[in-house]
């Protein structure tokens, strides 16, 4: 049986009286409104509680749930047909494919749908883009450090990030993937969803619209911030402004300022964290010892290295290797 045909059997429809009935009713204040708090996820069709970290539910068609809010991420996916997601207040039609990201204790809803729409909540008691989880997917790329920096402020100030408008198969294909393996769960699903989960999140920052608008740069050639710095990550052992400038046909001093306006950082600022980025990588999956390391990098003096990689990552380099060595044989 294919997905689609799947979900169309599970199709149902809720009262809000049996819905209100289910979850035991809290309600708090929010900017003088009352909403409802359900720090539960809940499967409306059999009327259980889940305590999963990651629960994966349906929408009842024709039903209205109430203005809520919860303690955990959540993800509306609209895996057919449309429907209108309220978030604080505003009103944002979702079309065939698409995702938002709705933030901790935010208000929100789902507006009443047809038959003919599904739509799936993926809830996350694990924050999949907080920078403690991005990091690992970041550990070695400025412009993953760059683009998960662009996507945490986005969500901090919108409380909500709204994903693939483009209808992007790709993403669309791992979503449908996970949501397969969750509804016919066997051994080993729980790894496989997590694993999905990395690799949707990766595919959400490398596709985002947000990132891709903030990395334009007027009078630029048509270069962008990526193109910048991608130049930097293939080039930190012995790149300089200077080479730099001259690749990209600018004058030192605009480049400078150009990197400095897109990214917050100097160009040196730049060239460390990649250089210190790519140490903590090595030190991680290399037995090499950390002079060697210094100089893979482009240090020579070991002494300036120690001190970049403490204001980096809080911890000499040593410690962070045994650190994560720890952390890797306890996982």
């Amino acid at each position: 049986m294919e997905l689609t045909e799947f979900l169309m059997d599970r199709q149902f429809t809720k009262r809000r009286e049996e819905i209100e009935e289910l979850i035991p009713a809290k309600t708090i204040l929010i900017d003088g409104k009352e909403v409802y708090l359900y720090n539960y996820t809940i499967d409306a069709m059999k009327n259980t509680f889940i305590e999963d970290s990651i629960v994966i539910t349906q929408q009842p068609f024709s039903s209205e749930i109430p203005v809520h809010v919860h303690e955990f991420i959540e993800l509306t996916y609209v895996f057919k047909g449309k429907c209108n997601t309220v978030i604080n207040n505003k009103i944002i039609p979702l079309t065939e494919g698409t995702l938002v990201m709705i933030d901790k204790n935010t208000p929100h809803t789902v507006e009443a749908t047809s038959k003919d729409d599904i739509v799936l909540s993926i809830t996350l008691k694990k924050d999949y883009l907080s920078p403690s989880f991005l990091s690992r997917l970041s550990s070695s790329s400025i412009i993953s450090i760059f683009l998960v920096d662009l996507l945490m402020e986005s969500r901090e100030s919108n409380r909500y990030l709204l994903f693939n408008s483009g209808k992007k198969e790709k993403i669309i294909e791992v979503v449908n993937n996970i949501v397969w393996e969750y509804f016919h769960k066997r051994i080993y699903s729980d790894e496989i969803i997590n694993s999905y989960l990395v690799i949707l999140f990766s595919e959400l920052i490398r596709e985002d619209e947000i990132s891709q608008r903030h990395t334009h740069i007027p009078n630029s050639n048509n270069y962008t911030l990526i193109d910048f710095l991608q130049y930097i990550e293939e080039n930190y052992q012995d790149c300089t402004l200077t080479s730099m400038a001259k690749h990209f046909n600018f004058h030192p001093n605009y480049l400078s300022n150009l990197l400095k306006k897109g990214t917050g950082k100097s160009f040196k600022d730049l060239l460390q964290l990649q250089k210190i980025s790519k140490a903590g990588l090595m030190l991680l999956n290399s037995n090499l010892p950390i002079p060697e390391i210094a100089d893979e990098v482009g240090y020579s003096s070991v002494t300036f290295f120690y001190k970049k990689f403490k204001q980096i990552f809080d911890m000499t380099p040593s410690d962070y290797r045994k650190q994560h060595s720890w952390d890797k044989g306890s996982g």
